[in-house]
């Protein structure tokens, strides 16, 4: 929570350095542009299969060149993708989650992708860390023949050392760090080698500061960056990810978020994507502004929001903005 709360502080003044140099994008305030746009990937989910792939073939033709394939099952189905209630009847849990099944059938998702993809497109798969050190194993060695781009938070960070990956043989790109608030344990993964593809974003970590140095660490012992990037991080969030990604030769990837039409009304600026690709904005700064009259219509719910909940889409005759401070 507080580096959360110091990321707002350090981008405000990354912000107002910017403007008060004229510098784009803070780009230049960054480190310079190595490269004219940022590699998006977005995302693929579906109840089967063929919708997964449907789903990834719209994204094809959007321009994208690097999509992230989940699919669901029984119960609570997989990360990112929807379950089937009461996938288990015979179950004390119904709605339960089994790590054999999933294991078994993600292969047959890779399978088909490259069948009906082709091997032009760059495929992930996130786990979000539910499962062992062994069953990791499993599943790495799965699906080493569909050429994964990389696969994401196959098991909890704290656990994912070098000595044990070594000896366990993870097999290809392991991304890691959207749970992680702390300069420190990024590091050590960094550091320990620990990942191959740094996932932390600047909001999380203290801002564009930390993250310059954490970049340069990954520079130095040849990690790549794939920063996290969902729908509740802000478009401010996105362009600071942005000043980074394309002012460092360690950029892998980032992650891509369509955000909808009420967020561009509350915030002009908000970054787009462009044939699978983001591009720094051409104002002074971030190029992304708040704008307080609109955002009064979308007051903040009164009950406590999730990191996933979104601002009410409803506009209401308010005349303040929301209070900024966090409910309880």
């Amino acid at each position: 929570m507080l580096n959360n709360a110091l990321s707002g502080v350090d981008q405000a003044l990354w912000d107002i350095a910017g403007k008060r140099a004229g510098d784009a994008g803070c780009t230049n305030c960054s480190a310079g542009a190595a490269g004219p746009g940022s590699r998006f990937y977005s995302h693929a989910a579906g109840a089967t299969i063929d919708e997964t792939l449907a789903q990834a073939e719209g994204l094809i033709g959007e321009g994208y060149r690097n999509v992230r394939l989940q699919v669901g099952g029984p119960g609570l189905g997989t990360y990112g993708a929807p379950g089937t209630p009461g996938g288990y009847p015979r179950s004390p849990h119904p709605d339960g989650w089994d790590p054999e099944r999933y294991l078994r059938t993600t292969p047959d998702l890779f399978a088909a992708a490259r069948d009906r993809l082709g091997r032009d497109v760059n495929l992930m798969h996130d786990v979000h860390s539910r499962l062992t050190p062994k069953q990791a194993v499993v599943l790495a060695r799965a699906l080493e023949p569909y050429q994964l781009s990389f696969l994401e938070d196959v098991i909890r960070p704290r656990v994912l050392r070098p000595a044990a990956r070594g000896a366990r043989g993870l097999a290809g790109a392991i991304a890691v760090g959207e749970q992680l608030g702390s300069v420190t344990d990024a590091v050590r993964l960094v550091r320990d080698g620990g990942v191959d593809l740094l996932r932390l974003h600047t909001s999380s970590v203290g801002g564009l500061t930390p993250t310059r140095k954490l970049v340069a660490l990954c520079e130095l012992l040849g990690v790549r960056t794939a920063f996290h990037s969902p729908g509740d991080i802000s478009p401010v969030g996105v362009a600071a990810n942005l000043a980074v990604d394309v002012s460092t030769p360690a950029f892998g990837y980032q992650e891509s978020h369509t955000y909808d039409d009420v967020t561009h009304q509350v915030f002009p600026g908000t970054p787009v994507v462009h044939d699978g690709h983001l591009f720094p904005s051409d104002a002074p700064g971030w190029g992304v502004d708040l704008d307080e009259k609109a955002a009064a219509a979308f007051p903040r719910p009164s009950s406590c929001m999730s990191a996933g909940q979104r601002w009410s889409a409803v506009p209401t005759a308010a005349s303040t903005p929301p209070d900024p401070r966090p409910t309880r």
